[in-house]
């Protein structure tokens, strides 16, 4: 019995959605009615990791990002993303890191963890590359815990990184950015919001480099800091943005909470833009089938709210 009220609060939710995509979109601010505002929060905070999470797939993990527009492989030695609606992909790649010429080189494969969002690569005792999937992008980032040897006075620690696909590394005129250019030059996708800081917190001077050709490099004036060190860069594609944007037309997102269902410690979400080609309860959401519409399952238990079902 219980099993045929979840269907039928499934067929209802994506039958209503259906009917009433037309109509105009809520604040995902306003709460629905039968819910509390911490308890919308909690919802829509677990709604967003599960849209950003990693699975794992054959040769590593994977990770969609709806706002990006991209998936993401992780094979243990770098990643590769690739964007649902361009002919481009784009990677990097740790190539080296340390001082001047006493550079380490990066090889073998390293020991991997995975998480909700988040994946680490151990390369050695030195340090991890980490990589975050979440609503802004792609966060990519280093620690580095002691001191690599080999230091001069004056000399910053570099790291150096190779793009793999068909995107080319430009760095800006004020080393902030790296911009990645497709085959006509026109850049596609952002590396920036270099920030870098010690155990005590306080940030240290950083740039980006160009390299070699398809590499580039991140340089940390690390004088004087106590290690470990925390980099923390940060990708997302690049737009342009017309001076008359029209919300009326775009904006929509998935429209999560558009009509909610809620009894006791249990609610049924409907998302009437949601992009996905798959069905069936469950199944792993790809962005392909753009405003196919789907619901979701919350239960609360305690205080936590937790998706039970898609």
């Amino acid at each position: 019995m219980k099993n045929t009220s979840l269907f039928l609060a499934f067929l209802w939710l994506i039958l209503t959605v259906s009917a009433m995509a037309a109509l105009p979109v809520p604040s995902p601010d306003k709460v629905p009615d039968g819910l509390e505002k911490s308890d919308w929060q909690s919802i829509r905070a677990a709604h967003e990791g599960w849209k950003h999470r990693l699975h794992t797939v054959e040769g590593g993990w994977q990770a969609d990002n709806p706002g990006q527009r991209w998936t993401t492989n992780f094979d243990g030695r770098g990643f590769l993303a690739t964007p649902q609606q361009a002919d481009w992909t784009w990677g990097l790649q740790f190539q080296t890191y340390g001082f001047g010429e006493n550079l380490i080189e990066v090889c073998g494969q390293p020991e991997v963890r995975a998480g909700e969002q988040r994946l680490t690569y151990q390369w050695d005792d030195n340090v991890e590359e980490w990589f975050l999937n979440d609503s802004r992008g792609l966060e990519h980032g280093f620690i580095v815990k002691p001191r690599p040897s080999g230091g001069k006075e004056g000399e910053p620690l570099v790291f150096t990184l190779a793009t793999v696909g068909g995107l080319r590394p430009s760095v800006s005129s004020d080393a902030l950015t790296v911009y990645f250019r497709d085959a006509a030059g026109a850049p596609v996708l952002n590396y920036s919001g270099l920030k870098v800081w010690d155990a005590d917190g306080t940030i240290l001077t950083s740039r980006f480099e160009q390299g070699r050709e398809g590499q580039f490099r991140i340089a940390v004036a690390e004088a004087g800091a106590r290690y470990p060190l925390t980099i923390d860069p940060i990708a997302q594609q690049a737009y342009l943005k017309a001076s008359n944007t029209d919300s009326s037309g775009s904006g929509l997102g998935d429209s999560f909470g558009f009509s909610v269902a809620a009894s006791g410690d249990t609610v049924v979400i409907g998302a009437p833009y949601e992009d996905s080609s798959t069905t069936g309860v469950n199944t792993v959401s790809n962005n392909n089938a753009i405003y196919s519409g789907a619901a979701y399952v919350f239960v609360r238990s305690g205080t936590t709210w937790s998706q039970q079902a898609y």
